[in-house]
């Protein structure tokens, strides 16, 4: 009989590469599945200034079975005056106990470090990105960088006292339907109206301090207070910078001024996991090859960021900005976006989607379970 054990891990490349080579063989029949990239998780995940957190790795016998991350977002629980951890990168082969180890022990180091609640799937920090297990649309691969699991991962969460804590939904819509709403006759006319306009950010050496500094101005005064993170810094924003860089596309990347002030902001990024599942995990030997190639067939996009400051919400002043997008995305080739994730308790967001004709095609779930009992 193979015992069921779990273990927590050094963070260091060596130590973590079994956790971050789990998916490959969890996922290795499942043709959606969209593999990162095996060197930069590594490396994110080793980022011990990342905050506090805890790797557990669950094993039947030799053979890893399923994993999960736990961790602490100091600044969050500040801002929200809370206790609560979050776990993440959770995944699990098709039985309950290997699910069970995995997010049991999450909980037990949640609690010795004084958490009364946990939540997740997350990320921690400002990202972004991924939210939730995905619950709904499980009929193709994910959009960049968005969850894909089974459907199972649900049943375990729930099974191990885990409770709906928040949807998150993604939208879909082909560019030509947005073509067809009539915004280049309507976006001149706001423009004017509302005495704004919208430009194309190309981040350069000499314009990225600047960049950064509207960037934030915009985020900080139009973050919505529903949210569950924390208000980015400029450090914050001039790091994600630096990380995007290599992806982001100045066609697909505006921001809004009234005169000098910023009061909007939307960026999209070509939809890199279709060449991301061409490059297997590796950049090396020839995985950066797959990508130049590749980079330049991507049909489909996401936009994970929109922001519009309150005095000038309810201005078009977002549908200017996705006009603006819509005809930089159509340069490059893209047929269709996804906008991803919004959060349901977001009724101006959820609006815009659909000003957009865009229709839910996904839903990404958050859960919650209380560490301490009442």
């Amino acid at each position: 009989m193979r015992l069921i054990r779990v273990e927590i891990l050094e963070q260091n490349k060596q130590a973590m590469r079994p956790f971050v080579k789990l998916p490959f063989a969890l996922y290795k029949n499942d043709p959606n599945w969209v593999p990162p990239l095996i060197g930069r998780q590594l490396k994110t995940l080793c980022n011990k200034k990342a905050g506090p957190r805890r790797f557990f790795l669950v094993y039947d016998g030799e053979t890893p079975v399923a994993r999960v991350m736990a961790g602490i977002d100091q600044r969050l629980n500040e801002r929200l005056g809370i206790k609560q951890g979050y776990i993440g990168l959770f995944e699990s082969a098709q039985k309950m106990d290997y699910a069970r180890s995995a997010l049991d022990a999450a909980c037990a180091y949640l609690r010795e470090e004084g958490m009364e609640t946990v939540m997740g799937p997350s990320a921690g920090g400002i990202e972004l990105f991924t939210k939730g297990l995905l619950a709904e649309g499980f009929d193709g691969a994910p959009v960049l960088l968005n969850a894909y699991n089974p459907p199972y991962y649900a049943e375990y969460f729930e099974k191990c006292g885990f409770r709906k804590h928040r949807d998150h939904y993604a939208y879909f819509v082909r560019m030509d339907e947005i073509e067809g709403r009539g915004l280049e006759e309507i976006v001149p006319r706001v423009k004017q109206r509302f005495g704004f306009r919208v430009e194309h950010i190309t981040i350069r050496k000499d314009n990225q301090d600047q960049v950064v500094k509207d960037a934030v101005r915009v985020i900080r005064e139009a973050f919505p207070p529903e949210w569950e993170m924390i208000v980015p810094t400029y450090e914050d924003i001039a790091r994600e910078v630096k990380n995007i860089k290599t992806i982001y596309r100045p066609e697909m990347t505006v921001m809004a001024f009234a005169e000098n002030r910023p009061i909007g902001l939307v960026m999209a990024f070509p939809d890199y996991g279709q060449v991301l599942k061409k490059m297997r995990g590796h950049i090396f030997p020839i995985g950066w090859l797959r990508f130049l190639l590749g980079r330049n067939k991507i049909r489909g996009a996401r936009c994970n960021m929109q922001f519009v400051v309150p005095e000038y919400q309810r201005k078009a002043v977002n549908a200017a900005m996705i006009y603006e997008v819509v005809n930089g995305a159509k340069q490059l080739g893209i047929q269709w976006a996804e906008g991803s994730t919004v959060d349901e308790t977001s009724v101006s967001s959820i609006a815009n989607t659909q000003v957009m004709a865009a229709h839910r095609y996904r839903t990404y779930r958050q859960y919650e379970k209380k560490l301490i009992e009442d």
